[in-house]
Formats: structure tokens, C-alpha cells, sequence
């Protein structure tokens, strides 16, 4: 095949995604015949189905490089290095691959699109907006809601730009040639970070080390913000890398994170929840009037609390006996909803303390879990706010798969940078914190149990747990027992997740 090409095509920051959009439109080429005529040795003499590994466009490996860079008049992979590199330079020992910093399906900008261009900068992670445009970018297709791979792949693909639905992501002839075209302005800070990464890609700084997590970034705030706070570190013990996994040092961990819930929880029973304690009270006992009657209606701070406790703590109930102590919690319990990403900042703390200092600093690695505990505890204690009027109501839970979605939604935009003074051994650490501060909570809710009257009740009530119903049917086996008992098991399961 004689392919049609000219190096101009390809612009600054483009992505190959586009770079082959183009290759198939002027060829009239399907993807599949761009793969066997650019692919690898190995692609060549697969007979049947060529899988993703093949198709990736990060590292092209399944391209035989040198045909694609002669017949581009263009070196793709050495384009793709420097473009990446000039966005993760910083991050890049944070994770073991490029990947891990890129969406796996495509985003894109409609104008960008419109001039045949699609970037690097609309697929990193840290960009939620077009870098040209400051346009919220695209991730779904806007006719069928179906997601695009960023491969070389006919999978949601039909013709050039286009969605197997029809949608034109952008409209092209064989001749439009002329009209690719990419942005000529960048947003200034993400600009600035470009060049800063540029300028400093041969140049290793050991003595500072930016931890940030792919999905809980943004690289905008993180150019333009200051740090929130600074603290600084003279540590007087420290550990050695063995000590990182013993039973004593994880179980110091595991206090620093039990002790942040401890403070939210304080805060809380202080001001938001202030009022609400017997409502508390009267959801985790699950008490009522009488074995006759309904379950009272639930006040939704209670409700907020409950299953915010439940769900950060993945605890098997919500209901118990622990109620007239909300305000303690035992040494040993941990944010386990959240235990993935507090190891990942903790292993990325160790690594960088062990490669600059050769011994672990726990004041340091204290500080930083402490800061992501109590910001993501607030802001989760939010979310449930947001639903409790409503489903205290219908006695209702979201499901497990939207609870980690609030989760997702409610781990911080956060940045740490950690800088060693070699000359004194002393470190410190600047925090920045890269969402708008808000009010603890916007939204209010009706409590049902608001009056004097109402809170005096609660204290006449009754505890109906499915353990104590269960222990009085089996003392005292009745027909009224046996509908009791299922009454509450009705309810409680809906109350469960």
C-alpha cells in the first residue's frame, strides 16, 4: 500500500489517536489494515483476533517503529516520550507505568476535534478541561453514551472521526486536509508546567519529591495555588524499612488514622450532630414505642451519621448496643473504605524517605495520613448529608457501587510536597489542598425529633434489634414474636448494604 502522508500534519502535544484518525481518512484505510501494515513482527503473524496490548498507543508496541517513523517522516515514539514526560516529569516514580496517569478511554474537546487535533493534555488525568479551551472535556459519545477506547481500534469506531452510531466526532473528506489545524494558545498555568517539566528533564532533584494520586489531583489549582501549610520536621525517631511492615509500626498507623475519625467524630457531636444525639440513639437501637407499631420516622442527621460511620468503617450493622458512646471508637478500628489509597501515599512516603535518608520518619508519614483521614472523612460525612433527607424517608441505602462512588467523589484534591535539607537532615512538608473551601454543610434538613416531647419519648422506647427479638422468640416463641421478628428483619434489610 502506498501511503499518503505529510509530517506537517502532526502537531505539538497531539496524541496518536488522532495522528492515525487522520492516517485512515486520507488512506480511506480501515484501522485493522493500518495495524497490519505499521504493526510489529509479532502482530504480523497473529492470524486471528490482534488484542489491546497491541493496539496501545502510550509505548507502540505493537508497531514495528522504524517502518512507521519512515513512512511518517516522523518519529511517533520519541513524540510520545517527550509529550508525556513533559506532563508526569515530576510524578513519574510515583507509579511502575505510564498508564496509571492516562484514561483508558478517550476525552476529548469538540473544538479541538473540529480541526482534526486530539492531545495528550485531553488524556492525562489531572486535566478534567481542554488545555486550549478550558472546555469541559468529552468521555462519552454525545448521541449513544458509549465510551471510546484509546487504541487503535475499530471497536466503537466506524469511519474516520466517527462513532459506530453515526456521530461525527468531527466532519472530514478526504480533501479537509487543509482544515487540520491545531490550538495556538494553552491554558498559562498548565503551560507553565509544561515548560517547567521541559526545562528539567535531564536535571534529577533528589531533594524533593511531589506525592499526588492519578485521580485525585488537579494539575491547574496545583501550578496556580500556594500550599495550604507548611510544617516542618526534625525527626527524633526513626525506623528502618523492616520496621514499615511489623505488627508495632502498623499498628501505630493504623492509630494516626483511627485518631483523625476520632477528631471528625468530635467535631461533629459537637456542632452538626449537637442536637441529634437521641435521634442517633433511637436509629442504632432501633427503638419504638411498642412491638405493634411501625418504626418511627428517621431523622436524617442520624441517618447521615449512621451509615457514613457504617460505610467508612465497613462495619457488618449499623444497628448495636454502642450508641450512648457515638463519640468513642475502639483503638483498632480504622477508615477501611478508604485503606487502598491511604497505603498508596504511605508506600509512596516510605519509598522516598528510604531513597533520601536510608530510615523512615513517622512524624512526616503521620501528618500526611492524618491530613487525608480528616479531609476525606468531612467531605464523605457531606455526601451521605446530600441523600439523607431523601432516603431517611423512603428507609432506604444506595447501593455498595454508588457508595464508592461517593467515596471517589469525596477523597480530596491533595498535593504533598516533601523537601529534605541535607546540610541539617530536617525535612519539611507542604500541603495543598486543590478544591474550594466550603461550608461544612450547605443543605438542611427537617429533623423529626426536634421537640423536647419527641426526645423524652425516645428515651421511654424500646430496642428492637434483630438479636434481642430473636433471643425473646426463642424464650418466649409466640406467633406475635415470629411477626415481630420479620417485621424487623423487613426493615432492617432495607437499611442494609
Amino acid at each position: 500500500m502506498n501511503v499518503v502522508w505529510r509530517k506537517e500534519w502532526i502537531n505539538e502535544y497531539e496524541s496518536p489517536w488522532s495522528v492515525f484518525e487522520k492516517l485512515a481518512l486520507v488512506n480511506l484505510a480501515d484501522r485493522n489494515e493500518i495495524l497490519q501494515i505499521f504493526g510489529s513482527a509479532h502482530v504480523k503473524d497473529i492470524k486471528h483476533y490482534i488484542g489491546d496490548k497491541q493496539r496501545e498507543l502510550i509505548q507502540l508496541n505493537g508497531f514495528h517503529l522504524e517502518r512507521l517513523h519512515q513512512t511518517l517522516d516522523f518519529n511517533l515514539q520519541e513524540h510520545n516520550f517527550k509529550n508525556i514526560q513533559s506532563l508526569i516529569g515530576p510524578f513519574s516514580e510515583l507509579y511502575s507505568s505510564w498508564e496509571h496517569w492516562f484514561h483508558r478511554e478517550l476525552h476529548w474537546c469538540s473544538r479541538c476535534m473540529e480541526g482534526g487535533y486530539h492531545s495528550w493534555l485531553h488524556q492525562f488525568k489531572l486535566l478534567d478541561e481542554c488545555a486550549f479551551h478550558d472546555l469541559k472535556l468529552n468521555n462519552t459519545c454525545p448521541n449513544c453514551r458509549s465510551t471510546v477506547p484509546f487504541l487503535l481500534s475499530n471497536r466503537q469506531l466506524e469511519h474516520a472521526f466517527q462513532c459506530k452510531c453515526g456521530y461525527a466526532f468531527a466532519n472530514f473528506h478526504m480533501s479537509s486536509w487543509n482544515e487540520w489545524r491545531a490550538p495556538d494558545q494553552m491554558n498559562p498555568a498548565v503551560l507553565r508546567w509544561v515548560q517547567a517539566n521541559q526545562a528539567n528533564m535531564k536535571i534529577s532533584n533528589m531533594h524533593s519529591k511531589w506525592i499526588i494520586h492519578a485521580q485525585h489531583c488537579n494539575l491547574k489549582r496545583l501550578v496556580m495555588d500556594g500550599p495550604e501549610e507548611i510544617k516542618l520536621f526534625n525527626s527524633e525517631e526513626t525506623f528502618h524499612r523492616q520496621d514499615y511492615f511489623s505488627k508495632r509500626f502498623q499498628k501505630d498507623l493504623l492509630q494516626v488514622t483511627s485518631n483523625a475519625v476520632q477528631q471528625v467524630v468530635d467535631r461533629l457531636l459537637q456542632s452538626t450532630l449537637k442536637s441529634h444525639r437521641h435521634c442517633i440513639t433511637q436509629l442504632m437501637e432501633l427503638r419504638k414505642s411498642n412491638e405493634t407499631i411501625e418504626f418511627p420516622e428517621i431523622c436524617p442527621y442520624a441517618y447521615a451519621y449512621v451509615f457514613w460511620r457504617k460505610s467508612l468503617l465497613k462495619k457488618e450493622h449499623f444497628y448495636g448496643f454502642d450508641s450512648l458512646r457515638i463519640s468513642l471508637i475502639s483503638d483498632d478500628v480504622a477508615p477501611l473504605l478508604v485503606r487502598e489509597l491511604l497505603e498508596y501515599f504511605s508506600d509512596q512516603v516510605v519509598n522516598y524517605q528510604m531513597k533520601i535518608r536510608r530510615c523512615i520518619d513517622m512524624g512526616g508519614l503521620s501528618w500526611i495520613l492524618e491530613k487525608l483521614v480528616l479531609q476525606f472523612c468531612e467531605n464523605f460525612f457531606c455526601a451521605w448529608m446530600e441523600i439523607a433527607g431523601k432516603r431517611s424517608k423512603e428507609v432506604s441505602v444506595p447501593s455498595w457501587k454508588e457508595i464508592e462512588n461517593m467515596r471517589d467523589q469525596s477523597f480530596p484534591d491533595v498535593a504533598f510536597k516533601y523537601n529534605f535539607d541535607e546540610s541539617s537532615s530536617s525535612s519539611s512538608i507542604e500541603y495543598y489542598h486543590l478544591q474550594n473551601r466550603e461550608p461544612l454543610l450547605n443543605n438542611k434538613c427537617n429533623c423529626p425529633n426536634q421537640y423536647e416531647t419527641a426526645k423524652q419519648d425516645i428515651q421511654t422506647m424500646i430496642s428492637y434489634t434483630p438479636q434481642k427479638v430473636a433471643m425473646l422468640n426463642m424464650s418466649n416463641p409466640s406467633d406475635e414474636h415470629q411477626i415481630l421478628q420479620k417485621i424487623v428483619e423487613r426493615y432492617v434489610k432495607k437499611l442494609s448494604f
